[in-house]
């Protein structure tokens, strides 16, 4: 199956900011079911973008702009090839448990193991970990395929009421929330009980009838590493397994490290961001000479005027 995924985000700042320092994280992995075929960076102002990769395989591009500017651009375009993982089996054998202790203290996983910035356990978690019946109660697929239920039904999916910066108890106190909120809840209590869990940051190919996560946004599931299997993704927010309408961008130990666009700037001004994203399905990849997807148009923006005068 072949995807089209543009991302636009925009900022726009209240007065003129300067040595405004970006990292971007929307490049689409490359592994064994997933290819990223095109990407393609736009930013507006034009500055010049640089890139590296991290020590998790994610692509991370970066600039600075340190002229004063008002407004910040920064449209991705990729085109995403993704084949269908193997079937699961229904369950493993309990003896997984036993391999999931002897990874404990490997450096390969260790990460993926710890608390991170947004996925300490708190007692509010402990209670609802209670609440659902959540522990060591059969094997770690059964498990996490439980817990991945546990979370859809518990929770309502609502915009606008945790933040980015919210730490889980802001949603569990009020039970809803949004694909962040509900994947730091099933990292955390993975984690608790020794099963590796990662944050996945990426996009959904959404099927509206189906879906309740947003259509116009970026997405977030977990990954979990079983003996055997590897990395299996769950989608906590749709009660459903991460498979092939599933784009992945980035792997962390959280949001902290996961988000698509982060920085920092000189100045003092208030921060109104937009984001537009749009997930279409191809038939075949188009052409090089074809643009991925005009009908998202990137603003064309100019540094602050005080900068022409000078």
């Amino acid at each position: 199956m072949y995807y089209a995924v543009t991302h636009l985000t925009v900022y726009e700042y209240s007065e003129p900011i300067t040595d405004s320092v970006m990292e971007i994280r929307k490049h689409p992995r490359n592994s064994d079911y997933q290819r990223c075929l095109r990407f393609e960076l736009d930013v507006s102002p034009s500055v010049r973008i640089a890139k590296y990769r991290d020590y998790l395989g994610n692509t991370v591009h970066h600039f600075d702009i340190p002229a004063p500017h008002t407004k910040l651009a920064i449209k991705s375009n990729a085109i995403v090839e993704l084949n269908e993982p193997p079937t699961l089996p229904d369950a493993l054998d309990s003896s997984a448990w036993d391999g999931l202790d002897a990874i404990a203290d490997d450096y390969e996983y260790l990460d993926m193991l710890m608390p991170g910035k947004y996925t300490h356990m708190t007692k509010l978690l402990k209670q609802f970990a209670e609440e659902i019946g959540f522990g060591r109660t059969a094997d770690p697929l059964t498990v996490m395929r439980h817990l991945n239920g546990a979370i859809y039904h518990a929770f309502e999916y609502r915009q606008n009421v945790t933040h980015v910066d919210s730490p889980i108890d802001e949603a569990l106190e009020i039970r809803r929330g949004v694909c962040q909120d509900f994947t730091h809840i099933m990292l955390t209590l993975a984690r608790s009980i020794g099963i590796p869990a990662r944050y996945v940051s990426g996009y959904l190919f959404h099927r509206r009838e189906q879906d309740r996560s947003d259509v116009d946004a970026s997405h977030a599931w977990v990954e979990a590493w079983f003996p055997d299997l590897g990395w299996v993704g769950f989608d906590p927010t749709n009660n459903i397994m991460a498979r092939e309408r599933h784009i992945r961008v980035c792997v962390a130990t959280d949001y902290a490290e996961a988000s698509p666009s982060r920085g920092v700037f000189k100045g003092t001004a208030e921060t109104t961001l937009g984001v537009q994203v749009e997930v279409a399905k191809l038939e075949s990849v188009p052409r090089e000479e074809t643009p991925i997807a005009p009908e998202i148009m990137l603003p064309t923006y100019t540094y602050y005027q005080q900068q022409q005068q000078q």
